[in-house]
Order: C-alpha cells, then structure tokens, then sequence
C-alpha cells in the first residue's frame, strides 16, 4: 500500500467520530479520539524529522492505537492493584473507544 492512501479513510473515520462524539456531548469518547489524533500528529512529526515523508498510513495508524490499548490496559491493572476501580472503569472504557478503530472499515480493506 502506498504511503498516505490508507491513512485518509482511518484518519476520517477518526476525526468524523470525534466531531460526532462532540455533538453527543460525550467527553469520554472525544478525549480518547483526541489522544489518538494527537499520538498520530506525534509519530508524523517524528518521521519529518527523520527525513521521512512525513504521512503515515492504516497499518501505521492501527499500530499506534494497538500501542494505546496495551498501554490502557497496564494503567487499568495497576489501577486495579491500588483499589481505584474508577480510574480502571475508565482506562477500560478508553480500551473500548480504541478498539473501534482497529478493525479496518470496508473502504480501507478495498484499497489493500
């Protein structure tokens, strides 16, 4: 796949979800879709200063929300382990905001 051509739909499929998260008024799902435009904005920044083009694409993309999944559910289990099951409840309810993303949509699997 070239550079950049799945990077599109995921990334509009992102920031379509988040605009929608705002007019449901749905703090959690627009902070975690926020993150993620954020974690992506960082690795693009990273490969321009590297030389690189400076896009990334799907599989890039879906590697950096696989990232924030493992991450989440560290923070969840030592969350667990200190007695704060609010802020674990949390970091599993961001889980299932990422997850949604890391199946490609059908327009992405078309341009594979």
């Amino acid at each position: 796949m070239a550079r950049g051509v799945g990077k599109m739909n995921m990334r509009d499929r992102i920031m379509s979800a988040m605009k929608m998260a705002m007019k449901d008024k749905d703090k959690l799902r627009v902070s975690t879709l926020r993150l993620v435009n954020a974690a992506i904005k960082e690795r693009e920044i990273a490969l321009r200063s590297n030389e690189d083009a400076g896009e990334i694409d799907a599989s890039e993309i879906l590697q950096i929300l696989s990232k924030m999944v493992k991450q989440r559910e560290e923070s969840a289990k030592a969350y667990e382990d200190a007695g704060r099951e609010d802020l674990s409840t949390r970091e599993r309810s961001e889980i299932k905001v990422c997850l949604l993303y890391t199946s490609p949509s059908p327009r992405d699997r078309q341009k594979s």
